[in-house]
Parts: C-alpha cells; sequence; structure tokens
C-alpha cells in the first residue's frame, strides 16, 4: 500500500514509562479472539534492569464485518452485494478493575479504525441505604459508583504518499438561493482551512467539521485534489476537572479533540514520560502552544472518550462500551479500492434457513412448488449467487 500512518496509542506496549506495558493479558487460545489466529508477543524491561516475557500480548485475526457494499439495479431487479472482512490486531490490558480492548482494525476500502472496548468492573465506594449523590449512582443496595471520564490519546505521526503533509479542516454551509445555481435552496457548499500552526482545535457538528492529513505534493488523478485521509472523531466531552487541579495539569491531551504539533525527536507521549508523577507542563498542551509553523512535518494528537455516568446495568461486570477512531481515505484512491473484493455467494456463507414455511422473496429465476420450497437458478434478489 502507498500510505503510512506511525501511530501509538496511550496504552502501546511501548508505552513503558505509562504502566500499561506490564498489564497486558495474555491472549491465549480462548476467547479473547476467534478463528485463525497469529500471535505476537514481546519482552519489556523491569525497574531491576531484568526483562519481563508477556507471552501473546497482541492477537492477529479477520473477522466477518457486515456488508461492504450493496445495490439492487431497480430496472432488472437484481443485486450485488459482498461481506466486508476485517484484519484486526488487538491487545487486552487490566487496569487494576478495568479491562481495555484495544484494536487497529484494518478494512478492504482502505480505511482503518483505531477501537477500544472499556469494560471490567465498577469502581464503588460504600454509600448509607436509601442515599444518594448528585456525583454518583446507587448501582447496589449500599453501592455507590462514581461519575468519571475515560479520555483517551492517539498519537499520528503520518506521511501519506510520501513526506510533506498537511492538516486541514472542512466545514459545510449552506449555499445561498440562487434562480440558477440554487433555486430550491437546498444547496450546500464546503471550504477547507489550512492549519498552518501547532494549537489545539476541536469539533463543530454544527459545521460538521471534519479533520484531514492531505499530502503537499501529490494530487489525485481524477479532481485534481490533494489525497489524504480524514479522521471521524465521535464527539465527547473534555476533562470536567477544575483547571488548577492536578488531574487538569497532567491530562495535557483531554481538553481539545485534536491537537496539532510541528515534529520533535521524542515528543511522543501526549501527557508527558512520566504521568503519574507529572505536575504538568510536559505534554501535548504545552508543545502546541508553542505555535510553531507546521512546514509540513505535522503530528496529529487525535482525542476521545466518554463520559461514564454508572448505569444499575453495569453492575456487578460492566458490559463492553465502545469507541471508535476511523481514518478514511479521500481522494486517495482512483475509485472504491474494495470494488475488487468477491461477491457473497451461499457456497461460502452456508446460511440457513429456519422459517421453511415461509415463501421469500426470491426474485429473478425463482420457482416456487407445492410445499412453499424456493428454487433459484442463478442469482437471487438479495445479490446472493446460490
Amino acid at each position: 500500500m502507498r500510505y503510512v500512518f506511525i501511530l501509538n496509542h496511550n496504552f502501546s506496549l511501548a508505552d513503558v514509562f505509562q504502566g500499561a506495558g506490564v498489564m497486558a493479558n495474555n491472549l491465549k487460545l480462548g476467547c479473547d479472539c476467534l478463528g485463525a489466529i497469529h500471535y505476537l508477543s514481546s519482552n519489556i524491561c523491569m525497574e531491576s534492569g531484568e526483562f519481563l516475557e508477556m507471552p501473546n500480548v497482541i492477537c492477529i485475526h479477520e473477522q466477518d464485518a457486515g456488508i461492504g457494499f450493496k445495490h439492487i439495479n431497480y430496472r432488472t431487479g437484481r443485486a450485488v452485494v459482498t461481506r466486508s472482512r476485517e484484519l484486526v490486531l488487538q491487545s487486552i490490558i487490566t487496569v487494576s478493575n478495568y479491562e481495555y480492548i484495544l484494536a487497529f482494525i484494518f478494512g478492504q476500502s482502505g480505511e482503518f479504525h483505531y477501537e477500544v472496548r472499556a469494560t471490567g468492573i465498577l469502581s464503588t465506594a460504600p454509600i448509607e441505604p436509601g442515599l444518594s449523590v448528585p456525583w454518583g449512582t446507587v448501582v447496589h443496595p449500599g453501592v455507590l459508583a462514581q461519575h468519571h471520564q475515560h479520555i483517551f490519546s492517539l498519537r499520528v505521526d503520518p506521511a501519506i504518499d510520501g513526506p510533506g503533509n498537511k492538516v486541514v479542516y472542512e466545514e459545510a454551509s449552506a449555499l445561498p438561493r440562487h434562480p440558477q445555481t440554487n433555486p430550491y435552496g437546498v444547496g450546500y457548499i464546503t471550504a477547507e482551512t489550512e492549519l498552518t500552526t501547532s494549537g489545539g482545535y476541536n469539533t463543530n457538528t454544527a459545521k460538521n467539521r471534519t479533520f484531514k492529513i492531505q499530502s503537499t505534493t501529490k494530487t489525485n488523478p481524477i479532481n485534481n485534489k490533494a489525497t489524504g485521509y480524514k479522521i471521524s472523531i465521535p464527539p465527547f466531552q473534555k476533562i470536567l476537572a477544575d483547571t488548577d487541579s492536578l488531574h487538569h495539569r497532567r491530562a495535557e491531551f483531554a481538553d481539545n479533540a485534536i491537537y496539532v504539533t510541528k515534529y520533535r525527536e521524542g515528543e511522543v507521549f501526549a501527557a508527558g514520560k512520566w504521568t503519574n508523577q507529572s505536575q504538568g507542563g510536559e505534554g501535548v498542551r504545552t508543545w502546541a502552544a508553542r505555535r510553531e509553523e507546521i512546514n509540513g512535518e505535522p503530528v496529529v494528537f487525535v482525542q476521545f472518550g466518554i463520559n461514564h455516568v454508572p448505569r444499575v446495568e453495569d453492575f456487578p461486570v460492566m458490559p463492553c462500551e465502545i469507541i471508535k477512531v476511523s481514518f478514511k481515505p479521500v481522494n486517495f484512491f482512483e475509485r472504491n479500492p474494495g470494488i475488487d473484493v468477491p461477491q457473497s455467494t451461499q457456497e461460502v456463507n452456508r446460511s440457513t434457513l429456519l422459517s421453511t414455511g415461509h415463501l421469500q422473496g426470491a426474485g429473478e429465476g425463482a420457482r416456487v412448488s407445492g410445499d412453499a420450497k424456493v428454487e433459484v437458478e442463478g442469482r437471487n434478489g438479495n445479490g446472493c449467487a446460490c
């Protein structure tokens, strides 16, 4: 592939200083990963200078991702449908009471996602039965689960179509009504703004603000626009801790959805190397405040997270809360790169009909016998070769 991203997440196995490496689970064959699996192991240097063996801490496998694309020709009733497969690189860490399931997921249309699943058990405190407080939820008689936030930071060091990249955001706005160009008043336009200096930036759903990383040297041969990737960030509330609190000073990444900095050697960890001992002033907020000219060397820190207002249903074991950041090609390819994925076939899918007495809309070529059995010649109305 002709694109390159270098990504680090806050819980990287290489992130020894954050302590997450030693928390990685052994994902030996079982239920953490399914199907045909390849494992990667690691060694971590301990404070004593000795190394700790960490077997099977990353699993690589494929999984079904539902329909990749589908279309029915309304003139003929014939359809085409493909199932999508995803390549998953997954690790799981146990951080005290929580498990974080961390996965890079690569699709067949040039897109990839970074997915975090938060699960485990709630951190609770005793509360007198019958009492309630506004900063937590009583999840069991005498058991209080406090409100809290999960905020993650993903570092992106891009080289899309080679060195020399830029970061822009695109916004949509209504096109003024005009008798020729917009006679019904329903059109809208988009405009891009380049981020030329380091700083912190936020999403704006009212303007559909979308951040993109683009090449400064390569353009798409179809429309002559810069090749690039867009970043889809789920909306989230920024850190609620007081700005004078130690939490806010340490969590330098947690008050903006996007931070853009100019590349500097060693500036890797969004909250600094020694987060738990930090007094602030050594992370991405500080770096962005330099207001340096980017000059083709951007590093993008992407923040995402959830406000966890506990539910009774989160107790005693919390079902997975899923957060996902997506990176999708924009004017990077000359067509849908997944167009060559083989069409879905019943020979491969092996789907089973349970309601045998129910007549399916089989579409073109269907013959119905007296016992309502449907026989299909060629391709049925769902686009699946049978």
